[in-house]
């Protein structure tokens, strides 16, 4: 899989290009560091993704580049800190397929770009090649062995991969798992606790006095 990074910052850059290829899912990073040199690219039509950090995000210019030089790959924006909140809703109509506001960790962005490159969709969430969850058959795959899983622990841990990097809260469970049944506590953890029982590695962190979360580094 290839991607395009057009990132000043050449430490952000290598950091984010070693951690994604530290996941086993090999990517092939182009790292740019000018819009120039962006803007003389021939064909972009071989890429995955562009992840484009822009002197001027409001031009519509760099998304009418990528589309005429055969580019249909999602582009994912990167915003310096502390952007106004004006910005977001033109942004939003410009048509960028998501946004990353600086500082952020390598595990964040790579949450992002998996979701937009369709590593991780609606029914299947990767953590490496021969390690997955494949919501729609209810099961988790770990390396050739079929892990199968209850209704109620498939929703859950496509609510949690769905959040990362984010926690979900006990009230999230309660209506994504349960759709809003009057359930305890103590009912949540026990079903957090069948997961973790299945799932042959550490994929799940508590979050103190917020809930739970898909863990940052997954060793599978």
């Amino acid at each position: 899989m290839k991607i395009i990074l057009l990132e000043p910052d050449g430490e952000l850059a290598d950091k984010i290009d070693t951690y994604l290829n530290s996941l086993r899912l090999k990517m092939s990073v182009k790292k740019l560091k000018s819009e120039a040199d962006f803007l003389n690219e021939k064909c972009l039509g071989n890429y995955a993704l562009f992840i484009l950090n822009l002197k001027d995000p409001l031009s519509p210019n760099t998304l009418k580049f990528i589309r005429d030089t055969g580019g249909i790959a999602p582009v994912l924006l990167v915003l310096e800190p502390n952007p106004h909140p004006s910005l977001f809703k033109p942004l939003y109509y410009l048509g960028y397929d998501s946004i990353i506001v600086k500082d952020f960790l390598p595990e964040e962005i790579a949450f992002s770009i998996y979701k937009l490159c369709d590593i991780w969709n609606d029914n299947n969430f990767f953590i490496t090649k021969e390690v997955y969850f494949d919501f729609q058959n209810t099961k988790f795959v770990y390396h050739e062995h079929d892990i199968l899983l209850g209704k109620k622990e498939a929703l859950l841990l496509k609510h949690l991969f769905l959040k990362c990097p984010h926690s979900v809260s006990f009230n999230e469970i309660s209506s994504y798992v349960y759709h809003d049944e009057v359930v305890s506590e103590e009912r949540m953890r026990s079903l957090v606790r069948q997961l973790r029982g299945k799932i042959p590695f550490n994929l799940i962190e508590t979050i103190k006095g917020e809930g739970y979360k898909i863990v940052t580094h997954p060793i599978a």
